[in-house]
């Protein structure tokens, strides 16, 4: 799924109060990221080999929304979180959240839910 260009300045808070306090500031760039940084949309940077989520009742490819930084100790190897969500006329559904229309996986050395269907090799999401 694309995402569209945010405004000028847009930046999401935490919760006054709660820990530890995340702020986030959005810029629109010119040209693909290729590094593996937090960004809303487009393809995702894997640190490992590419494993795109399909819904497990029709195969379709889950659209990608974000990727993110995972938290380390120092001098541990890096890690990232991919969210993955599956919209059917741009309507979530299901009220199960083990019903694979929302997936988060985790590179490298991260579970992969028993509930996750992984497609095969080359799998990725249709485009708009």
């Amino acid at each position: 799924m694309l995402l569209p260009r945010p405004a000028e300045g847009s930046m999401a808070r935490t919760t006054p109060g709660t820990s530890p306090r995340v702020e986030m500031t959005f810029h629109a760039v010119d040209e693909p990221i290729t590094e593996p940084v937090a960004k809303l949309g487009g393809d995702p940077i894997w640190l490992g080999e590419a494993c795109w989520p399909v819904h497990p009742s029709t195969g379709e490819p889950l659209d990608f929304i974000r990727q993110f930084p995972v938290p380390v100790d120092p001098g541990e190897e890096p890690r990232m979180a991919y969210l993955f969500l599956f919209y059917d006329d741009y309507k979530t559904g299901g009220m199960d959240p083990e019903d694979g229309e929302a997936v988060l996986l985790i590179q490298p050395g991260g579970r992969i839910a028993a509930f996750t269907v992984i497609g095969p090799a080359g799998t990725k999401e249709h485009p708009l």
